[in-house]
């Protein structure tokens, strides 16, 4: 079914948001069925992670070169080093009361502050912890034992035998409880599976090489599979992407192991009464899936073909070109930015610098090391400027080729960003918004409907990645959802036949809000379920 892209573009069609499907939306929030964010067990043993771990210091998003950073010899692998890196990709940093109860604000930003994605450990022995399948709980900061064992040699065939799999000491693996996300955003919650680990990726990939460590990302496998490793329930739950972490690092050679009996343990309700279905999730993810080794590695060397035909369509354009001026400063230590995150809920309206810009746009176009990204980026990057030192506001394109960024329209009104983004004014008063698109057409004729999930995924990234790049430099930044065809219009002819994934906006923020803290185990399961 994956060929069979009509799935994808359906879904992707029914799914836009336009003024009128906006206004003609009767859907609202009922708080009384608000879905816990945190998945509690009730009959497997948990292990409490240390918190004395170590910090990522080395901030590699405002570093020139990070390719030549490895392990340095204080580099352990053991639980510490595992909480560390658990922790700064999806930790409790804050706490904050709201009228419909407390939330716990975590070390990546989520939709909607829901936080459908949930992280999973497939590990060797190592230092303070066992073989074995868990799941991770951020709100107590523990462990959950699903399995004894090594499966990693398991996830290498699912995986098409990616090796990285079996000579990594463990595999972070994200998964999307669907419910939790589409309470709010319904069947556009697909969307957002990706977004939200997308984020959390950018994090993974800071935190793990602050620590030396080399990591990929895997978003092709066979999703049945994995999805029983991690006992998902079906049409509930979903295996997203795989981190192998340490690639290379592994002492132990893994073992083989049957295949598991797909089971479903038991949980506590996310939800106090009924779950709504959104069939049209399941409908593109069951048609994205693949189903043998042999199907993953065919999806793999298409990758290798992707042939981009508009590169020769843009150069033709006659723009008015400006090249980025990065400015590398002393980094605020990577722990200290992560906490010092969040989403910026009012902009001030001051100018950003256009070396705070170019510092940004340079952070973006660093390597990802995946199986999904081959040589080029399935994204453009589009942004309106309304109030940047140095260049004039208006419309721009993020040439990667060359570094510089290319003038589609000037003197846009700084309304019109509010305005795409679904009339917010905290996007008019932002400084840039910026907008990644991509031709999805393009990218399914080759990928199929896998592809979608790859495009989402890498503007989740990206987006992580705006997020670190303006809090290192002291600005906010803040996603938004948007309407989808007005950005396509408002961007071409330059965007011709492009889709919009995903919108975020950055400047100086109107207030100055306090750094978060590591709260790693300071709540107990009635804290959280309360």
């Amino acid at each position: 079914m994956n060929k069979e892209i009509e799935y994808a573009l359906e879904y992707h069609q029914q799914t836009k948001h336009s003024e009128a499907s906006i206004r003609s939306s009767n859907h609202y929030l009922d708080w009384d069925n608000r879905p816990q964010p945190f998945k509690f067990y009730t009959n497997n043993p948990s292990i409490s992670l240390p918190v004395d771990f170590p910090k990522p210091t080395l901030n590699v998003i405002t570093m020139k070169d990070t390719d030549k950073i490895s392990p340095s010899d204080n580099t352990i692998i053991n639980i510490e080093l595992l909480s560390a890196i658990l922790f700064f990709s999806s930790g409790i940093t804050r706490q904050i009361k709201y009228p419909h109860g407390r939330y716990f604000m975590r070390a990546v930003p989520a939709t909607g502050a829901l936080y459908p994605i949930e992280l999973y450990v497939v590990s060797e022995n190592i230092p303070g912890l066992q073989a074995g399948v868990y799941h991770f709980c951020p709100g107590q900061f523990t462990l959950t034992k699903l399995k004894s064992g090594d499966y990693r040699m398991l996830l290498t065939k699912a995986a098409g035998y990616d090796e990285v799999l079996s000579n990594s000491p463990f595999t972070i693996i994200l998964t999307s409880i669907a419910w939790r996300n589409a309470w709010k955003y319904q069947a556009r919650s697909y969307r957002h599976w990706f977004w939200d680990s997308g984020v959390i990726a950018a994090n993974l990939l800071a935190t793990t090489k602050s620590f030396g460590l080399d990591m990929k990302l895997i978003i092709g496998f066979v999703d049945k599979v994995v999805n029983e490793i991690l006992c998902l329930e079906e049409e509930k739950e979903a295996s997203i992407l795989m981190a192998p972490i340490g690639i290379g690092l592994s002492r132990q050679e893994p073992k083989q192991v049957e295949q598991p009996i797909r089971s479903v343990l038991n949980i506590v309700p996310i939800s106090k009464s009924k779950e709504i279905e959104y069939p049209e999730i399941w409908k593109l993810h069951k048609a994205s899936s693949l189903n043998s080794g042999e199907e993953v590695r065919r999806w793999i060397h298409s990758i290798t073909t992707i042939q981009d035909n508009e590169e020769s369509k843009i150069q033709d354009m006659k723009l008015q070109s400006k090249l980025i001026s990065p400015k590398f400063l002393e980094p605020q230590p990577l722990s200290d930015v992560i906490l010092l995150r969040g989403s910026t809920r009012k902009f001030s309206r001051r100018p950003i610098t256009f070396a705070q810009l170019s510092n940004i746009l340079y952070s973006l176009t660093k390597p990802i090391h995946s199986e999904f990204i081959d040589k080029k980026s399935m994204i453009d990057i589009y942004f309106i400027v309304n109030d940047v030192t140095d260049i004039q506001k208006g419309a721009y394109f993020f040439n990667r080729r060359n570094n510089s960024i290319d003038l589609l329209k000037d003197n846009v009104h700084r309304n019109m960003s509010g305005y795409l983004c679904l009339e917010q004014s905290l996007f008019s008063d932002a400084s840039v918004v910026f907008f990644m698109m991509t031709n999805l057409k393009l990218r399914l004729d080759t990928l199929g409907n896998r592809g979608y999930r790859s495009c989402q995924f890498e503007s989740g990234i990206i987006a992580g990645r705006i997020y670190l790049s303006a809090y290192s430099q002291g600005i906010g930044a803040s996603g938004s959802t948007f309407y989808d065809d007005a950005v396509t219009e408002f961007f071409s002819p330059h965007a011709n036949n492009k889709d919009v994934m995903i919108a975020v906006g950055i400047g100086v923020p109107d207030y100055k809000s306090k750094p978060g803290k590591i709260l790693a185990g300071k709540f107990s399961r009635k804290d959280l379920l309360s």
